[in-house]
């Protein structure tokens, strides 16, 4: 059931920008991904900070407060989201996306809600995990219903109000939900006497679990969304940005097998070395790679033959060629697949540290060659700073990998 939410939500991020790509003006799509990139910052902060800690701090510290928890972690959202709307609406309005401040304050104020209260439900062990699926299921009918009934006028304002609606949509359900199953918790009176001392202990719970996972999200953010805000700075036309995204949106197929790896072999490596010892990671390791190289090889060639199928069927005739573009992505994308494991490894003897340093040194990659890669030449500038960004993360992360458990293997 939780993979099924996964894929839901997965195949809502995916296929949004099939559709608007397809169907909305390139000046709107375009204006469209330069909104989502600057409202993804609040979205990535309020996710690792307040939504990622909940599925370990709330069952393990604060179930017998579970409704004040739930309460502070929403307050708190709104708080961020209303402190930061005010920044990003002006930072939209230099950069040519003339939105409504509603949009721009509700819009990842929502989806941040969705993941709080996605997250809660799955912590919770009185909520059968299906409504998790179903607010996902929700979230795809409302958008693609209202895609449907009004794609011959896609304004920028047209899509931003779809988009709120849907994520207002699938918090409506999971609102319903929580207060039907434990409706005494969410307006339990207990801990309110003490209420800004408690708010303080679970935000300082969730600063202290995730504050190396913040600061690389936040760098993360900024090679992975960040580049479009950057090349819209250097002058790139609506154009390039908008065939950018819609590549990089189509080799993102393969971040459902990033999320799916991770999952389901964070528990395999977690009883390894409860069993075994960290010095004897590599062998596990070794043994995933030599059984799988095959498998990686596959999806390469499924990855990159179903991306230019695809973009060549919908989108050559309004973008043009993307070969080399897609060629780039294919292989930006297998490598962060196939450093996978290592990743695993690290987060399993508890080292996040890493990632931090990694996501920021691919960011500054990405700002020191995209200056002069993307001035150069606009679409395939952007390919490769991207790729260059991620390969510097993928080098980080081998190097930590050697350093913290390659060097100490028995």
């Amino acid at each position: 059931m939780v993979f099924l939410d996964q894929a839901l939500f997965a195949f809502f991020n995916f296929c949004t920008i099939i559709f608007l790509s397809k169907i909305a003006g390139i000046k709107d799509f375009s204006s469209f991904v330069l909104f989502q990139s600057n409202i993804f910052f609040v979205y990535v902060l309020c996710t690792f900070f307040l939504s990622s800690p909940i599925l370990v701090l709330h069952t393990k510290r604060w179930n017998k407060r579970s409704g004040y928890y739930l309460r502070t972690l929403i307050f708190t959202n709104l708080l961020i989201n209303l402190l930061l709307s005010i920044a990003l609406f002006f930072f939209l309005r230099q950069q040519g996306v003339y939105a409504e401040y509603w949009y721009v304050l509700f819009i990842p104020l929502m989806m941040s809600l969705f993941d709080i209260l996605r997250k809660y439900l799955l912590s919770s062990l009185k909520i059968k995990l299906v409504h998790s699926a179903i607010s996902a299921f929700f979230l795809n009918l409302t958008f693609f219903t209202a895609i449907y009934f009004s794609s011959k006028e896609l304004t920028l304002s047209a899509i931003l109000f779809i988009y709120l609606i849907s994520f207002v949509a699938g918090n409506l359900y999971l609102f319903i939900v929580i207060f039907i199953a434990r409706e005494k918790l969410f307006f339990q009176k207990k801990g309110i006497r003490n209420g800004k001392k408690t708010g303080h202990t679970i935000l300082n719970n969730h600063f202290k679990y995730s504050k190396w996972i913040i600061l690389g999200g936040i760098a993360f953010w900024g090679y992975n969304q960040g580049i479009y805000i950057f090349s819209s700075q250097l002058g790139v036309e609506d154009i390039t940005i908008s065939k950018i995204r819609t590549i990089q949106n189509l080799l993102g197929v393969t971040n459902i097998l990033l999320v799916s790896v991770e999952n389901f072999y964070t528990p395999m490596f977690s009883k390894f070395i409860t069993e075994n010892s960290k010095e004897k990671l590599h062998i596990l390791i070794k043994h995933l790679y030599l059984t799988n190289y095959s498998k990686l090889a596959a999806i390469a060639i499924g990855a990159f033959v179903f991306s230019y199928l695809v973009y060549d069927f919908l989108y050559f005739e309004k973008y043009g060629s993307g070969l080399w573009i897609i060629i780039f992505f294919t292989v930006s994308q297998i490598l962060l697949l196939a450093i996978r494991p290592l990743i695993i490894s690290l987060k399993s003897i508890e080292l996040t540290r890493p990632f931090f340093y990694a996501h920021s040194i691919a960011v500054a990659i990405m700002l020191l060659t995209g200056y002069f890669l993307i001035s150069t030449n606009h679409f395939t500038g952007m390919a490769t700073a991207f790729v260059l960004s991620n390969a510097t993360f993928s080098a980080v992360v081998i190097y930590f990998y050697s350093l913290k458990i390659m060097q100490h293997k028995n």
